[in-house]
């Protein structure tokens, strides 16, 4: 469909001197292989090191596992575990064969203590089997985006064919902080649940989980204000890694730090959030529902609609940068009735040193009802008539001047 550039204007400086502090942080020196990041809102990376390199990505896999057990179960199901799960190997909170856990119990277990024999459990649960299973996590990778990454497993144990990279587990982790349940998860530091085990085991089976990341610690060396996620990882061959999510003044961050060795992946988790949330500021360039331009409708009971944007858009500015960012508006070429209120109808582009850095739709504030075909036509025919009349009648009077001409030779 061809489309028109409406508009093209450039947005105030985005720095003013002395409306916002100067402190200049440099940014951090990961000792992680590979790090990432990112703006849970918008998904702009702040800083990137090897994101697109691939690495083995131990338990972050499980976040994947545990935003597709929610997506497709119930938290209340009622979940067997079978023998192939107790025996996975690995972290595990000792599951028994026959045991029987709501998969919400098992959720706790596979994203706090990270569980593999939970993840082997919930594997089986949803998708009857841990193969199928690992099919539909390969399969909501790509749709995400995350187009570097292969799972073999649905825990993270090493397989030479089980990789991701550090921008892929950046957008798995920001696609499974969108859901509430996921965040409630791994946003808690402990859980207690009851276990009714098959067999009597010495002491006391485990039912209290602690969540792995110490970022969330109470009175860690590394505890970390405004910590909302989300997950560890550790295995001989990946080494450290975490993911994780704070929140601070409505921002939220996401830091990905893969590969590096013990207290190392926090002190680089630290870093990257700190350099986040002082060295930038977020700047909201468009609202949601703002009308940016009016488009014309053919054959519609209206002769034109709004054009509003389909949600808000921010970017997150160093603080000493000046640069501007330009707004391009551009609507369909050819709009016709009907129209639906929320039909998209444009983009709008944001661009920065010429290079676009996001864009979102835009759509139709109302609905257009397609004018009646005697309706749409009466005009023509009327303007046709009226033509046809008028040189009809000029014809006449020319062969009217015509044969008096004749007649008086």
């Amino acid at each position: 469909m061809t489309r028109r550039i409406l508009c093209l204007f450039v947005i105030f400086p985005l720095f003013f001197s002395g409306l916002f502090p100067q402190v200049a942080w440099a940014a951090p020196d990961v000792s992680a292989e590979a790090a990432v990041l990112m703006d849970m809102e918008s998904g702009q990376i702040l800083y990137q090191k090897n994101m697109d390199k691939r690495v083995y990505p131990a338990s972050t896999t499980k976040m994947m596992t545990g935003l597709i057990a929610i997506r497709k179960g119930d938290l209340r199901d009622r979940v067997k575990v079978s023998r192939e799960a107790v025996l996975v190997g690995g972290s595990s909170v000792g599951l028994q064969e026959e045991e029987v856990l709501t998969l919400e119990d098992l959720l706790y277990a596979l994203l706090l203590p990270s569980s593999n024999d939970a993840a082997f459990a919930l594997a089986e649960h949803i998708g009857g089997s841990a193969e199928e299973f690992v099919r539909a996590m390969n399969i909501e990778a790509q749709a995400m985006g995350a187009l570097n990454t292969h799972f073999a497993n649905p825990h993270g144990l090493h397989d030479p064919n089980h990789y991701s990279t550090a921008g892929d587990l950046a957008i798995i982790a920001r696609e499974a902080m969108k859901n509430s349940a996921f965040r409630k998860i791994v946003g808690t530091y402990h859980y207690k649940t009851e276990r009714f085990l098959p067999r009597p085991v010495n002491g006391i089976p485990q039912v209290d989980f602690v969540n792995l990341n110490k970022l969330m610690w109470p009175g860690f060396s590394y505890e970390y204000p405004g910590i909302t996620g989300v997950k560890t990882g550790y295995t001989d061959e990946a080494r450290r890694c975490l993911v994780s999510s704070a929140k601070r003044s409505g921002r939220e961050l996401l830091s990905v730090v893969m590969k590096t060795e013990n207290s190392g992946v926090y002190q680089d988790s630290v870093a990257l959030l700190n350099y986040g949330f002082n060295e930038f500021r977020q700047v909201v360039l468009v609202d949601q529902g703002s009308e940016v331009a009016r488009a014309k409708v053919q054959k519609g009971e209206a002769e034109d609609i709004g054009v509003v944007t389909s949600a808000p858009f921010s970017f997150n500015v160093p603080l000493n940068d000046n640069h501007l960012i330009e707004k391009k508006v551009t609507i369909d070429g050819h709009i016709s009735a009907p129209v639906t209120k929320g039909q998209k109808v444009g983009a709008m582009y944001f661009t920065r040193d010429g290079k676009t850095v996001g864009s979102i739709d835009l759509l139709s504030d109302r609905d257009v009802d397609k004018m009646p075909f005697f309706r749409w036509w009466y005009g023509p025919i009327v303007l046709g008539l009226i033509y046809f009349t008028l040189r009809y009648k000029a014809r006449a009077r020319r062969r009217r001047y015509m044969l008096r001409r004749r007649k008086w030779g």
